[in-house]
Order: structure tokens, then sequence, then C-alpha cells
């Protein structure tokens, strides 16, 4: 395991991780020939993903909550405030002239001798389909767990081995099912279940808090549909008619398969959260910009 994991970490190490012309390194911008890409060599880092639309940064609020969250859950402490923050993604955000992306947070806290390390940088994006927001995509379930659900903490291992599957199976995503046999996310994702009128999501004990899965939720209080956080077992899928994933870049994505379980992904429910989900995007996208 030590050396696939050595492996995958240099193939990571190669990649083109960040994009455009500056980044930003514990305050400082600095052209991105110059991109310090040496905490991908670690199994795990803090992090945080956020999108960028007509120029603004989507719910910037809720993922600055989460990365401080994410720094205090894993027993760090961070130098940095809510408005340093705050500065350094809207001088991204001009410096790169970005209109449409994603911008990521990177937080390592240093050994003996070492500095902190707080990047900011706009990382690579793959936004669904229209086709696959329309007709749903496959996902499968995989044994496996992050060992603290509720912080946003790269398991690199944990990501090469669904990557892995997700390649080999030709499936859109992974759900995580624990020892116990219940589903818990997606490798990237947070999961909805629809029985009837009710939607159904794992319980935040279980789970990372998604900034998109919050909004979700609020939608569909909104629209006055009943919502259950519950522990879903793997033995139930046949018990419900629809399903979906959430997240930064995927927004309300329905699922046609999970395994050898076919759902409708044109379900109504599922179309009328979408068409809210986006609603409340365009709204904040608004607000925003006065």
């Amino acid at each position: 395991m030590a050396n696939e994991f050595r492996t995958f970490a240099a193939k990571f190490y190669m990649m083109s991780e960040c994009h455009g012309a500056c980044y930003i390194s514990n305050g400082e911008l600095v052209d991105c020939h110059g991109f310090d890409k040496v905490f991908l060599s670690h199994s795990t880092y803090i992090y945080e993903v956020f999108r960028v639309m007509w120029g603004i940064p989507l719910f910037l609020e809720d993922h600055l909550e989460r990365l401080f969250q994410s720094v205090q859950l894993t027993g760090n402490s961070f130098p940095w405030t809510l408005s340093d923050l705050e500065r350094q993604v809207m001088v991204l955000i001009e410096t790169n002239s970005l209109k449409v992306g994603n911008l990521k947070f990177v937080f390592r806290q240093a050994g003996a001798g070492e500095k902190d390390i707080l990047l900011l940088y706009v990382t690579e994006h793959k936004y669904p389909t229209q086709q696959q927001f329309d007709e749903g995509v496959a996902v499968v379930l995989f044994d496996g767990i992050r060992s603290n659900p509720n912080a946003k903490v790269m398991d690199v291992v944990l990501r090469q081995q669904t990557n892995e599957v997700k390649v080999s199976k030709h499936v859109y995503e992974t759900l995580l099912v624990d020892a116990e046999g219940y589903i818990t996310e997606g490798s990237r994702s947070n999961v909805f279940f629809i029985a009837g009128d009710a939607v159904i999501t794992p319980p935040l004990d279980y789970v990372l808090p998604g900034i998109t899965r919050k909004h979700i939720i609020e939608c569909c209080r909104n629209m006055r549909l009943t919502v259950r956080e519950e522990r879903v077992h793997m033995s139930r899928l046949k018990e419900f008619d629809a399903a979906f994933i959430s997240g930064t870049s995927r927004r309300v994505l329905p699922l046609n398969q999970i395994d050898n379980h076919t759902f409708d992904a044109r379900h109504k429910l599922i179309r009328q959260i979408q068409h809210d989900f986006n609603n409340k995007i365009t709204v904040y996208l608004l607000r925003a910009g006065l």
C-alpha cells in the first residue's frame, strides 16, 4: 500500500494543479510557474473548493466557515482571519480575471521548524453536461469511510481507490458504505434519496456538511417537502423512487443507477429541486453583484 500511495502521489505531483496566471501563498501573490505542490506528497491535507460565477465567489461565507471548522476539528490552529481570506479571494479573482471556475484553499500546518502553508489558487473543474443533468448518471457502492467526516480533509489513498473504481466500472461517482452497510456520502458529493414526497439524506454525524447539501435542504423545506436526515442502509435501495448527488460542481445531479438498482432521473421532485436551487444561486449572485 505504501508503494501504491507513493506512485499515486508522484503522479498527482506531476499534474497541473494550478491554473491561471497567479496564485496566493500565505497571503502573497505568486506567479503560477512557481506553484508549490509539496502538499500533494502528503497523505492528507485540509482543503476547500468553491465555485466562481459571474466573477462572484458562490456561497463564500459558507465555505470559509467550513474551512475554519475543518481546521478546528483536526486540532490545528489558524493564523488568518475571515477578512484575510475574503480579501485573498477577491484579489485572486481580479488578478486572474476569473469569471467562471473553481478556487481552492489548501492548508497544512507545518511541523517543527517549518512554516504553515495556506494556498489559494484556480483549480481544474469539470461540470456535468446538460445531458447528465437531464438523464442522470450511474454510481456504484464502495466500502470505505472518511475518518473525520465533518472536516474537509483530503484522504489521498481513499481518493485514489475511488478514482480507480470509477474508471474500471465506467461510472460517474462512488457512494461510500460503512462497515455496517450504511451509505454515507459520495467520494466527492453528498447523496439524497426520494421516497414518495419525502427527501432523505444521511445525517451530519456521518458526512461532510456540504454547502450545496445545506442549501438544497433549505430549498426543500421552503417547498414544504418532508426532509428526513436518517441513516440509509444499502439494503433499502429498492424502497426509493429516485436519488441524486450534490456538490459544488455537481449542484443537483440525478442518479439513474446505483449498482444494479435503477432510478427515475426525471422524477418531478428532482426537477423542482433543481429549479429552486438554480434560482437560489441566481438570487445570491444578483445580490452579491449589487
